[in-house]
């Protein structure tokens, strides 16, 4: 890779953000300030950040707390699925070969995730950050992302952990972190769209 590209792909990274629950004026500066310190360390939330926010919002915490603990589970359970359909992706040819490439895509997931619980937490679905999710297609781009792959892992990732937030008593809140995973895809889509239109 020239060192041009290189450089680009640093600067797209850093640009580069999901969540943009952090700059939201409708949430309590000790809020914003958790989730961004979560966000910038790319982790979950601490158990005491957590219910925080769901003290805040109404949100139970305990069915959350325990979903986070199978946040790992849930990526390997939509990776799996994927692959499943998709064999191919990581086999020499594929969009997800060698390794490092589809590490990257389950990493992607792990973090899409992650910022829905930060989402659901403070019983926000439209979470994205609009600038940070524009340099996100583009880096998408140069990196030669398999989009639709993505796209289809996060749908199985959408429909499992829904499933395991209802399973561990977060009733009407798992179809609100449906909706946020949805909310996540469709931005995801929508910038990769208009990036290829893009002259």
């Amino acid at each position: 890779m020239a060192a041009a590209s290189t450089d680009q792909i640093k600067r797209l990274a850093l640009r580069a953000r999901v969540c943009g629950l952090g700059q939201e004026s409708g949430l309590p500066e000790a809020l914003r300030q958790a989730i961004d310190d979560a966000d910038q360390a790319k982790r979950l939330l601490s158990e005491d950040e957590l219910r925080r926010c769901c003290r805040w919002s109404g949100v139970e915490a305990a069915p959350l707390i325990r979903l986070q603990q199978e946040v790992p589970g849930l990526v390997d359970l939509a990776r799996s699925a994927l692959l499943s359909e998709q064999p191919d992706l990581i086999r020499p040819g594929g969009k997800l070969y060698p390794e490092t490439r589809a590490r990257a895509c389950w990493t992607d997931c792990f973090h899409f995730l992650r910022v829905s619980l930060y989402g659901a937490a403070l019983g926000r679905t439209q979470i994205t950050d609009s600038e940070g999710m524009r340099a996100l297609a583009e880096l998408y781009a140069l990196l030669d992302v398999p989009v639709p792959a993505l796209l289809s892992a996060l749908k199985h990732l959408s429909r499992h952990s829904v499933a395991a937030y209802t399973r561990l008593g977060g009733g009407d809140q798992g179809e609100a972190l449906g909706t946020t995973l949805t909310h996540i895809s469709n931005m995801i889509y929508k910038q990769m769209k208009e990036h290829d239109a893009a002259p």
